[in-house]
């Protein structure tokens, strides 16, 4: 499973049209539609899509949230997909 972080405009650089090392990051960039998104073993990447498909992935976008434990008094990272998302604390597992 993937999860999507965002949807991002980003520059193709020059290497990809130009062999010559003083033209990358020069000439030749193109704008180029992609998502950044985190994989299984979460690792972050980058997928070229066209805009046909933005409105699919905007759909399935995560949020990266920092919650705070009542109980334990624990700060922990998780992805939720609503802002209404209440997930479990790691530490002590309360709600």
């Amino acid at each position: 499973m993937i999860y999507v972080i965002s949807i991002a405009k980003r520059y193709n650089h020059a290497r990809i049209h130009y062999k010559d090392p003083r033209n990358r990051g020069i000439k030749g960039a193109k704008p180029v539609l992609g998502i950044y998104y985190l994989t299984e073993d979460w690792k972050l990447r980058f997928k070229n899509l066209s805009r046909l498909m933005v409105p699919y992935y905007r759909a399935i976008l995560w949020k990266r949230k920092r919650f705070v434990c009542l109980e334990c008094g624990g700060k922990f990272l998780c992805l939720v997909k609503k802002d209404t998302d209440n997930p479990a604390c790691p530490n002590c597992g309360a709600l």
